[in-house]
């Protein structure tokens, strides 16, 4: 498992809509799973998230703490996680959030 830091700037949607922005991206590595991108929290609207009751354990990074995405025009339901107290081999993605989900969609720009 490797976490690198994503040159130039990331740009999360959610149903065509910007949700989060961040120059500071990490791309977690994982054998047998997708690529995954991690951006700071700060970097991500606070107003669109809604804490869910969803966790799910991972031997490898933790326990995820889901989050509901809602905003003007949709709703997904635990499309956002993070690690509140991730294992020491992924410590970097502590307060950091992902994105899954067939409305979400990563871009990516030189600034």
């Amino acid at each position: 498992m490797t976490i690198t830091r994503v040159s130039g700037r990331v740009h999360v949607l959610f149903d065509d809509a910007e949700i989060g922005s961040s120059l500071n991206a990490l791309e977690l590595d994982e054998p047998g799973e997708p690529l995954r991108i991690f951006l700071p929290r700060k970097d991500v609207r606070p107003d669109i998230l809604e804490a869910s009751e969803t966790r799910k354990p991972c031997p490898y990074k933790g326990e995820a703490h889901y989050y509901t995405v809602k905003t003007l025009t949709a709703t997904g339901d635990d499309v956002a996680w993070y690690y509140p107290d991730p294992c020491p081999l992924v410590a970097a993605i502590e307060d950091h959030l992902v994105f899954a989900g067939d409305r979400i969609e990563y871009r990516r720009s030189d600034v």
